[in-house]
């Protein structure tokens, strides 16, 4: 059968009579034993039972015993002797060796079939070490539940046992608050014999489970076996899957966030901008953390802050790796120290730009006094008309005047490298020529300089432009 067939072939028989819980029972089984809840993103045949038909680990558990106990060949047809009885008087038989179940017939009452499973109880039997059960006088304060006069207790015994008086204490219980170990009781040890695994189970096969140090005595617990989807897994075994499976996702979503990228300092400054924080703030983890916390979304279009997202640990910034808030402080911090520093060459810049421009007018005023005064000694037509000068606006641009001194254009690091080149080509022959006045060595000297700090700072520019549009 596929899959979509057992699970409507539960809901059908769930809907009808009582002895359809048998095949209910097979299908469980059939679902359980080839993980077909995993299909619908279930952990368990037990979330599948409940999530999908209401049904209690309990009860599911009961009926997948049924079924295999008592069907032919364990499939979903049960065997003929057993027909009519009823599912409230197959769960009772459950509780019964196979010799006492071949005096149950379908006249054969539930009390009848419980009043066979008590008197077994009483018939005085020997324990699994071959000695009769401890009998304390009545009054004793010696009440530990055991066999051969007090040399074997119950409470931490894992042998199969017909006499026993009390359960076996849990693995997991402390001594100041012992519970028993559910696996313990007749009862439980044939529904584990009719389960899927039972040739390999601990408590029905103490040589297959780890034994004690000193006693060397078999200690059979759910916790150490590898059967993760029996029947009959303890409560506390199923809790453990579910704590494993929790510490398993929390380890994946760890490994997930360890491959994200880091915030780029484009990122922080892209939050910084949408958040208002200035350079000169002072900005804490405590701050952030009180502030952002429980925070989210994202900036404006055109701001780069794609997501954040705040959390008790820290932030998350568009999409990147989370960082603490010690961490976004600490970047936060870099971003402002480089805008501080990027503000000061900028001062530093415009003012070594002004004296570049009032150089060059002054230069420029010179030139055109030293032309007029040439001009007026000569009386020539050449220096009349003159001759077209070279001129340097205040961008570093060569210009032809007056077409262009009114209207300079802007000018780029290549434009400014290159008039550098010339002018300390220009201050290199006048150093070779030798004797050049004092004043004429000393603008050129002053323009050089000028122009190396205004290459220094389109150069910073490009680079920080650069380095923003790319983060």
């Amino acid at each position: 059968m596929e899959y979509r067939e057992l699970k409507a072939g539960i809901r059908d028989h769930l809907n009808n009579a009582a002895e359809d819980f048998f095949v209910v029972g097979y299908f469980l089984r059939r679902i359980s034993e080839d993980a077909l809840f995993a299909e619908d993103g279930y952990d368990s045949v037990w979330e599948f039972a409940k999530g999908e038909y209401g049904l209690s680990a309990s009860s599911a558990s009961r009926f997948m015993a049924i079924n295999a106990r008592f069907s032919v060949d364990g499939g979903e047809h049960m065997a003929e002797k057993y027909v009519g009885m009823g599912v409230s008087k197959l769960q009772e038989m459950l509780g019964l060796p196979d010799e006492e179940l071949e005096r149950v017939t379908r006249e054969t009452t539930v009390r009848e079939i419980r009043a066979m499973k008590a008197a077994k109880r009483e018939r005085g039997q020997l324990s699994f070490y071959g000695v009769p059960r401890t009998v304390r006088p009545e009054g004793s304060l010696l009440a530990t539940p055991g066999c051969g006069d007090g040399g074997h207790a119950c409470f931490d015994c894992a042998r199969p046992c017909g006499i026993r008086q009390e359960e076996r204490h849990c693995m997991t219980a402390t001594m100041g608050n012992p519970f028993p170990c559910t696996q313990m009781g007749e009862e439980k040890r044939l529904a584990i014999g009719a389960g899927l695994f039972s040739e390999e189970c601990q408590h029905l096969h103490p040589e297959l489970a780890p034994v004690r140090e000193g006693d060397q005595e078999p200690e059979p617990c759910c916790l150490g076996c590898a059967y993760k989807t029996c029947a009959s897994r303890c409560d506390v075994a199923r809790r453990g899957d579910e704590d494993g499976r929790g510490r398993e996702r929390e380890k994946l979503q760890r490994e997930a966030e360890a491959r994200r990228s880091e915030p780029s300092q484009g990122d922080i400054k892209a939050f910084c901008d949408w958040a208002g924080i200035k350079a000169a703030d002072n900005v804490t983890a405590d701050g952030l953390k009180g502030r952002y916390k429980n925070s989210g979304g994202g900036g404006p279009r055109g701001t780069g802050l794609r997501d954040y997202a705040g959390s008790a640990r820290g932030m998350r910034i568009n999409h990147k790796r989370e960082i603490t808030w010690a961490q976004l402080a600490r970047r936060i911090k870099e971003v402002q120290e480089a805008e501080a520093l990027e503000a000061a060459f900028a001062k530093r810049s415009e003012d070594a730009r002004k004296k570049v421009h009032d150089l060059i007018r002054r230069q420029e005023e010179e030139r055109r006094a030293e032309a007029e005064k040439a001009e007026g000694e000569t009386g020539t037509r050449e220096l009349r008309e003159g001759r077209e000068l070279e001129i340097i606006d205040v961008d570093f641009k060569e210009a032809r005047e007056p077409e262009t001194a009114d209207d300079p254009e802007d000018y780029t690091l290549a434009d400014v490298r290159e008039r550098l080149r010339k002018c300390e080509e220009d201050l290199k022959a006048y150093r070779e020529v030798g004797g050049m006045p004092d004043r004429v060595m000393r603008k050129q000297k002053m323009l050089v300089d000028a122009l190396r700090l205004l290459a220094e700072k389109k150069a910073f520019d490009e680079m920080e432009e650069e380095r923003w549009n790319g983060a």
